[in-house]
């Protein structure tokens, strides 16, 4: 009895093994502090030996399984909502393999006399086989999942819900009847193959979003710089004219001296002076993507009865990708804009902008008036989408992000320059 007891506690340690394999081949490792993580394996590997030991009903038994690779999720830095897939297809991947597992069993005749799954020397081998089984299907998965996760609608999920749920009924279905007809094995493969091809295109879908999300992202640099080109276009042609017509200037202002008429003299200089510095692009650091952006967000700002107020002052950005460096500030901007917009007082509404490098540091700091009472945005998703690409961003290059929402929102960014 100890002995089998024992055995168990080994197929146990198996499965969290499994589980830990499955879960890397799916979203790879895990961000969690170590001791965070040994909690989450003690509960579900508890929750297994107790699965395992037991003889529950089908229904309480799945539902353990569905909970123990559901707490192994929340190691891995993912959504709700893939957790909540994947670990319901553990339990329909598992169920396969103790399913195969069984009829070699049976067709091999390893036990003594006929199976008997109340046994639970019969129990323990069908796990071991299994475990080995399901390690091949992890494999399989390696293959071609590419560990990415990104926000669908809700109805991806639905389906992809509905689907695991239908292949459950079907395994369930098609296991009572296991001693009836050995052919049944090949709809266990068909449904294999199906779930297999879920995650094959789940993770094509994930890939379609973003680069669908990417592409809009280069549409939206690709109209800054336009925009600025055409700003700089103009302000060669006004400064061109200026010049042009510099002589009849100063022949007029000379006039009005001469006449003793200083007031038009004055006047028209100071008139002139406009024009020549409404000629020139509000920022021209020589960054093309900084310029861009922020002229076009002091642009959209005018338009829209935002006080904007920018401080820029920067070096060199050779190390920070062009297209990165858009999505941060692209992004950040963008909110900005559209939650100070939202304010019903246009005298409330403004946009505190400072860009500088200091001591190899690159800080991007956006403050905005916001509606408090109204937090979450109508495209929220969108906008969480936007901040998770930012996020990535500076991770890649080990800079982090903070924002504070209090009287007004905060939102820093610091990126080092190597």
């Amino acid at each position: 009895m100890t002995l089998t007891l024992l055995s168990f506690l080994g197929t146990t340690l198996m499965q969290l093994v499994l589980l830990n394999r499955y879960f890397f081949a799916l979203l790879g490792s895990s961000q969690q502090r170590r001791r965070r993580i040994i909690i989450h394996y003690f509960l579900s590997g508890t929750t297994i030996y107790l699965s395992s030991v037991s003889f529950f009903p089908v229904l309480i038994t799945g539902l353990l399984s569905i909970s123990s690779a559901f707490i192994i999720s929340w190691c891995y830095t993912s959504r709700i909502e893939s957790k909540v897939i994947f670990s319901v297809l553990y339990v329909i991947l598992g169920f396969i393999a103790e399913t195969l597992s069984y009829v070699f069993i049976t067709q091999a005749q390893l036990t003594p006399s006929d199976v008997d799954l109340s046994s639970q020397q019969t129990r323990l081998l069908i796990l071991l086989f299994s475990s080995l089984i399901f390690f091949l299907f992890i494999m399989l998965i390696k293959l071609f999942k590419r560990q990415r996760d990104y926000k669908l609608n809700k109805w991806y999920y639905l389906v992809l819900g509905l689907i695991n749920i239908v292949s459950l009924l079907i395994l369930n279905t098609l296991f009572f009847h296991a001693q009836e007809n050995i052919m049944y094995i090949f709809s266990v493969f068909g449904i294999l193959l199906i779930n297999i091809t879920i995650i094959f295109l789940f993770d094509q879908l994930i890939e379609s979003f973003q680069m669908k999300d990417e592409l809009q992202r280069l549409h939206k640099q690709t109209d800054y710089q336009n925009a600025s080109y055409q700003k700089i276009s103009n302000s060669f042609q006004t400064t061109k004219r200026i010049i042009h017509d510099t002589n009849k200037h100063f022949v007029y202002i000379r006039a009005c001296i001469q006449i003793g008429e200083q007031e038009k003299a004055l006047e028209h200089i100071t008139k002139t002076l406009q024009v020549m510095g409404n000629s020139y692009l509000s920022i021209a650091t020589g960054n093309l993507v900084i310029d861009a952006l922020l002229n076009n967000a002091i642009s959209i700002s005018k338009e829209r009865n935002i006080q904007i107020k920018y401080q820029v002052s920067i070096d060199t950005l050779d190390t920070i990708d062009s297209y990165d460096l858009c999505i941060v500030i692209g992004n950040i901007l963008d909110n900005a804009i559209e939650a100070a917009q939202l304010l019903i007082t246009p005298e409330e509404r403004f946009i505190s902008i400072r860009i500088f490098t200091h001591n190899h540091m690159l800080t991007i700091q956006i403050v905005n008036s916001y509606e408090i009472k109204n937090k979450f945005k109508k495209n929220k998703e969108f906008h969480g989408i936007g901040l998770l690409n930012v996020r990535q961003i500076t991770e890649k290059y080990g800079g982090h992000i903070t924002t504070t929402a209090g009287q007004t929102f905060e939102t820093i960014v610091v990126i080092p320059i190597l």
